[in-house]
């Protein structure tokens, strides 16, 4: 049983992926599960995982980097003996096989911070997300001198120990994943890259990503 983990999955107006998604982490013995509505106006699917995951919610929408941050504490309140948490996110964009590689990573290595790293250089990627991550990936080595390849991967496996520090890091939506990412930089706390798939639905149209409006917030903060 992975009871020595915390998936948080902040999700908006989700569909049935997170339905499913949900389903298969129980099928694959993961035992704390929560879940952020964060103000959804289409909550058919969040009533659905109601028996399987912790729920907490915002009542109106305060985008991704508060969702995790109100997951986080929600977390250290009630399951502090955890190694740490995975953040995934709830747009089918995370396979389950994924979840557990980063999982196993982990564990092995409970210091560290894991990213699930995309290769953006494989035909069929949406044109915004290669030049984005290619961007975004350039400018962060240009920056502070260290590579990431995947700098806006949401599937991060982050120890329980730097929950209360990163929790307070400004940013309340995509842009803070970036910051998070500067903090663990700044820092000097080990990350490791693990690849994982490109999955992309709908070319990514179940996506809350704002392409010009969240780009813009993550060059101002790096």
């Amino acid at each position: 049983m992975k009871d020595d983990i915390v998936i948080i999955i902040p999700a908006y107006n989700p569909d049935e992926t997170l339905y499913e998604l949900i389903q298969k982490l129980k099928q694959n013995e993961y035992k704390k599960i929560i879940v952020v509505n964060d103000g959804s106006s289409k909550i058919e699917y969040i009533q659905r995982i109601k028996p399987w995951v912790s729920l907490i919610e915002h009542k109106t929408n305060q985008g991704k980097g508060m969702a995790i941050k109100l997951a986080m504490e929600y977390c250290l309140e009630n399951f502090s003996s955890v190694i740490g948490i995975i953040t995934v996110d709830a747009d089918g964009q995370h396979l389950v096989e994924d979840i557990n590689k980063i999982y196993e990573v982990f564990r092995k290595n409970p210091t560290s911070v894991i990213l699930g790293s995309r290769d953006f250089t494989q035909k069929g990627i949406p044109l915004k997300s290669k030049i984005g991550n290619r961007l975004f990936s350039k400018f962060l080595q240009y920056k502070t001198k260290v590579m990431i390849r995947d700098t806006q991967t949401g599937l991060r496996a982050i120890p329980i120990t730097y929950i209360q520090q990163v929790k307070v890091i400004r940013g309340t939506r995509f842009e803070y994943e970036t910051n998070m990412l500067l903090y663990y930089i700044r820092n000097h706390i080990n990350i490791k890259e693990v690849a994982i798939k490109n999955i992309y639905i709908n070319k990514n149209k179940a996506s809350n990503y704002k392409p010009i409006k969240d780009s813009i917030k993550i060059l101002q903060q790096l």
